[in-house]
């Protein structure tokens, strides 16, 4: 019907130009040269197909308005009426060569569908337009969803393809992925000075995210960051049928910022037991730049969040701010906010290819967030899993090496070559430290075989041991201009030691 309309109109259009240009613009007027007077001038008149008119009399010398002369010729009768209808003839021709042309420019050719922007879409596009895959969905301008239903004119095939989107729908493989991501919620003591210069302590809460990665008889376990466990007075982890329980850390790894939390398996109900689930974890080195992306975490710990996008770049470095250099990032433009850390970066198979760290990349950038591959982080996951369960002792019961230290930040080694841990400042009598033979001066780097970058690592460390325990602790001494590693076998004692 809008093929016919079109083409009725486009036809009277081109006959009224047509018209328009013979009688009023006129094309055919032309002057005549009379040169049968006998003299040097030549007679013209001026005029339209509908008859001359007027006269003028100019000389025809070389030079003049009229160019060279021309020679005298023989006017043979009916030359001029032959002309005149042969240029009306050679008119009307053109007339009808622009109007079909037109036409066929406006008519679409058999076997095609033209959308709104004149595109032209073969046979076999519309027979693809017309298949939906199980996980996309053709949405017009209007919010209709066509489906599988098809397409009955050309005009709704415009609509979609024209001036339609192509939304994927990746709701059902996060219905699945889901009951393996949980919220987590710590206590924390921050301690402050006041204006007058004394010293305050507040208990604070912090958000973040975990991933369900193993499940025995006795215990959950939950993959997550070390920044968000560390330091905490306290854990709870919240499930996607929205119960908690209480979870303990069961190891760290500081320098990639991995840890591992545990959760009791009796602490929850045989619901949440059938809620939950332990994630696919999927091969984070075959994902590809551009392909689709999924981040779920308790985003602002407002609870579970999905937000999509796609992999950005791959094996990214970046610098923190104290120093720490973290390597083979990926990176994605699916939004990591505050909260997400610690939970699932998936492919749009619902496997896991990497775990959120909102901590990297700061929070003043759009667009770019970084989560630490899966294949990388895996080894380290299991390393901690099926290590011994390591358990803080109380804070009466904890043992203290006996001396007095300082950070040596990344930035401090650079300027004076020390190595990074921490600087024993002082070393006091009678303590485990003096009897083992550690020195001022010496920078201590790790404790029980796993390395410290600053005190604060130094006293969570300690918290694990008790009174009377004896720990090896390693560090670097300076001889000769060089600093060389040593250990050294320190009783810890008790913090009345210190006084």
């Amino acid at each position: 019907m809008n093929d016919e309309y079109n083409r009725n109109e486009l036809g009277n259009d081109l006959g009224s130009d047509a018209r328009g240009s013979s009688t009023e613009t006129g094309v055919y007027s032309a002057r005549h040269y009379d040169y049968t007077g006998g003299t040097d001038k030549a007679t013209y008149m001026t005029g339209s197909a509908g008859g001359y008119h007027g006269s003028e009399q100019k000389s025809s010398s070389v030079g003049n308005d009229y160019g060279t002369d021309k020679p005298r010729k023989d006017k043979k009768k009916g030359g001029f009426a032959g002309k005149f209808f042969a240029t009306i003839g050679l008119g009307i021709v053109f007339g009808l060569t622009a109007g079909a042309t037109l036409f066929l420019m406006g008519k679409t050719l058999p076997g095609t569908v033209t959308s709104d922007a004149g595109t032209a879409i073969t046979d076999s596009t519309e027979s693809a337009v017309k298949e939906k895959k199980d996980n996309v969905a053709i949405v017009a301008d209007n919010g209709e969803d066509f489906e599988n239903s098809a397409i009955e004119s050309d005009f709704e095939t415009r609509n979609i393809i024209g001036a339609g989107a192509v939304v994927t729908d990746v709701s059902d493989m996060v219905d699945a992925a889901m009951p393996s991501i949980v919220s987590i919620t710590g206590k924390y003591i921050i301690t402050g000075q006041s204006f007058w210069g004394q010293t305050y302590s507040e208990e604070t809460e912090g958000s973040g995210s975990g991933i369900i990665i193993g499940q025995d008889d006795d215990k959950l376990y939950i993959a997550t960051n070390n920044h968000v466990v560390e330091d905490s007075e306290g854990l709870k982890v919240q499930f996607i049928d929205g119960s908690d329980a209480e979870a303990t850390v069961k190891g760290t790894d500081a320098d990639v910022d991995l840890a591992v939390i545990i959760v009791d398996m009796d602490d929850l109900s045989a619901d949440t037991r059938s809620a939950i689930k332990v994630a696919e974890l999927g091969n984070s080195d075959a994902i590809k730049i551009g392909e689709p992306a999924v981040v779920i975490g308790n985003s602002l710990g407002y609870g579970q969040t999905v937000t999509y996008g796609v992999i950005s770049a791959v094996d990214r470095t970046l610098e923190l701010d104290d120093g720490t250099v973290s390597k083979g990032l990926i990176q994605t433009d699916a939004a990591i906010n505050p909260g997400n850390s610690g939970g699932a970066l998936l492919n749009i198979n619902g496997e896991v290819i990497g775990i959120s760290s909102s901590k990297i990349g700061g929070s003043t950038i759009d667009g770019v967030g970084f989560a630490i591959p899966i294949t990388s982080a895996q080894p380290i996951l299991s390393d901690i899993v099926t290590s011994v369960e390591r358990i803080k002792v109380s804070e009466s019961k904890q043992g203290y090496l006996g001396i007095g230290g300082q950070t040596v930040t990344e930035e401090v080694s650079k300027m004076y070559g020390l190595p990074v841990g921490v600087l024993v400042r002082q070393v006091y009598e009678g303590t485990g430290a003096a009897e083992s033979g550690l020195e001022q001066g010496d920078v201590i780097t790790a404790v029980g075989g796993r390395s410290i970058k600053s005190m604060e690592e130094l006293k969570e460390e300690l918290q694990y041991y008790a009174k009377d325990e004896v720990i090896q602790i390693t560090a670097s001494r300076l001889s000769d201009g060089l600093y060389s590693d040593m250990t050294f076998d320190v009783r810890l004692v008790d913090r009345d030691a210190l006084k």
